[in-house]
């Protein structure tokens, strides 16, 4: 989260909600958002949609019935916690979905295609929209925060890059020269900006001159072999350096029909890829490669532009600086206790991650994320195999939740005004010796620092997310019961998605389709996976000193025990009972 310039901004009470909502959207779209505040894989239309694509591939013997039901239970909770929904159907959610064992497939499947018309996601996105102006206008920043979050998940599913409303986003709101921002007035201009419009777009990329070889094969593929740029690219090919060399040649691909420059360019490079894969089927010893940046035309656009691939879904992860990096890996390698076998798929699992990191096809990339989880986590005979993996990630996923929502708002709080709020944080009552996240976990977490909380408040000025993410926060931590409520809900929210990209990785498998949300699905993946690694090692490092990745596993299972039992047991926080809640478990003793 970042306090992005509003020097165009002419600030009046009546703005603050669109204000609110510029921020929100800034967050959503930002790469190295936390993953509570990105916007979710799929939302109501889009789940109604998987639910009848699953009952097909049900039917073609893809993916086992069993699936079904979880998909059907997020369908209605997703349904029942999205007014915009709700408000759309015309009859109740049960009606739509029959969840009875004795109904028959293809009935079940009529009432979700009924279903999925009435939630047709550009119906959906027009309310979404209307809505959202009220909620502006009534600066109801609850609802603009949720029709926010629907509104980049619908418009992400139907095909918009996530670069691209970014930028929208940016140039709308932040960007330095522009129009002052006077009034509610603009957000149909902006939406206006966002909505789905295809368009026509003509690619130019830079390719090793191996591609000459099949050039009777691309035109096949709308794509041709060009000597020179046309001449309206020679200008920005020089200034952004897009030239061949003499192993080069350029590569136009035409008639790409797509919603922004980098939706096309994505496409635009399936067909490389495509290209490439097959000839390796025939050609093993060399492939044909492509610098990754294009030169694109749009069919209602004056100029050519420089497109820049987006980063990798695996690279949206905070990252240590090389120096830490090294330090780390050296005392791994010097303390790692665990016994061979144990060691031998911990450093598979490392291969896994690294074969992720350096190759960029996203489907391989899910595929080993999830080989590496089954490689990691102990087998279990008396359980499926989606059922033994959930049930060994969520002591690690669950138990440091609400630490990392704390440790995140630390950082935001950092990154906006360091000394303001080092300033807040230091005079929260606290424990000899607490640090910053553990001040603010007081902070959030106990009653009597209301004072404190409204002297934040007011620090934050016209940083409304900031202020915003601090109040629902304490609203929610203040109250154990609260707290435990959040939990439980993503815990729910966690299984449906480990389950999520169990079904997808089984669907690239054996069909070789892969979903619109697959970028999510990776950063999702990847996020759970560093977060058990990394407690594996603490615990095999650390004071545990386990010698196999079972042992580990155990000890992971009785600490969520541990901390689900004190979260239970207490009424009301203090600084005497509440640091569990930031405890990052156990320490590494090297």
């Amino acid at each position: 989260m970042i306090f992005k310039n509003i020097g165009r901004w002419v600030i009046t009470p009546e703005i603050e909600g669109l204000l609110f909502f510029a921020q929100r959207m800034d967050e959503l779209l930002f790469d190295y958002t936390f993953d509570t505040y990105k916007p979710s894989a799929l939302n109501a239309p889009f789940l109604a949609m998987e639910a009848v694509s699953l009952i097909s591939d049900i039917e073609s013997g893809i993916i086992d019935a069993a699936n079904l039901e979880p998909v059907l239970q997020e369908l209605e909770w997703a349904i029942q916690h999205d007014s915009i929904s709700k408000k759309l159907l015309d009859a109740r959610v049960e009606y739509y979905i029959l969840k009875s064992d004795e109904t028959k497939l293809t009935e079940v499947r009529l009432r979700l295609e009924v279903l999925s018309k009435t939630l047709e996601p550009y119906r959906y996105l027009l309310a979404c929209t209307d809505a959202l102006r009220d909620a502006v206008e009534q600066k109801s920043k609850k609802s603009i925060d949720a029709l926010s979050r629907n509104i980049v998940t619908t418009l992400t599913n139907i095909g918009l890059s996530k670069q691209h409303l970014y930028e929208k986003t940016h140039e709308f709101f932040f960007k330095q020269d522009g129009e002052p921002i006077k009034s509610t007035d603009c957000l149909p201009q902006f939406i206006e900006t966002i909505l789905p419009v295809t368009h026509s777009f003509e690619l130019f990329f830079i390719a090793s001159n191996l591609i000459n070889e099949i050039s009777d094969s691309i035109s096949s593929m709308s794509a041709e072999i060009v000597d020179d740029l046309p001449p309206e690219a020679s200008e920005i090919a020089k200034s952004s350096g897009f030239s061949k060399d003499e192993n080069e040649v350029y590569v136009h691909i035409k008639d790409i029909r797509s919603y922004d420059k980098y939706s096309a360019r994505d496409e635009a490079i399936r067909t490389l890829e495509n290209l490439s894969n097959l000839f390796t089927v025939f050609h093993h010893k060399a492939k044909v490669s492509w610098k990754q940046t294009a030169l694109a035309t749009q069919c209602c656009a004056p100029v050519i532009v420089l497109v820049s691939p987006p980063k990798s879904a695996m690279d949206k992860v905070a990252d240590m600086r090389p120096s830490k990096a090294s330090k780390e890996l050296n005392r791994l390698i010097e303390n790692l206790p665990l016994n061979k076998a144990s060691s031998t798929r911990l450093m598979r699992v490392a291969d896994l991650h690294g074969i992720c990191v350096s190759h960029a096809i996203s489907e391989n990339q899910l595929v080993n994320i999830w080989t590496a989880l089954e490689t990691l986590i102990p087998s279990n005979l008396g359980s499926s195999k989606i059922s033994n993996i959930t049930s060994a990630m969520l002591p690690f996923l669950m138990k440091a939740y609400i630490g990392r929502i704390i440790e995140r708002f630390t950082f935001d709080l950092m990154r906006w005004d360091q000394w303001r709020a080092k300033k807040i944080l230091r005079k929260v009552p606290s424990q000899p010796g607490s640090n910053l996240v553990a001040r603010a976990a007081n902070l959030l977490t106990i009653k009597d620092n209301e004072a404190l909380r409204q002297e934040l408040y007011a620090s934050l000025k016209d940083f409304h997310l900031l202020r915003y993410r601090a109040y629902s926060l304490a609203e929610t931590l203040c109250d154990p019961k609260k707290a435990k409520a959040l939990l439980e809900t993503h815990e729910k929210k966690l299984v449906w998605q480990l389950r999520r990209i169990y079904r997808t990785r089984n669907l690239i498998v054996h069909s070789g389709r892969y979903p619109s949300y697959l970028t999510t699905l990776i950063e999702n993946g990847h996020e759970y996976l560093d977060q058990i690694i990394f407690d594996l090692i603490k615990m095999t490092c650390g004071e545990y000193r386990t010698e196999t990745l079972e042992q580990a596993f155990e000890i992971a299972k009785i600490l969520r025990i541990k901390f689900d039992r004190n979260l239970g047991e207490i009424e009301c926080f203090t600084i005497a009972n509440n640091n569990f809640l930031v405890d990052k478990g156990p320490s590494i003793n090297i």
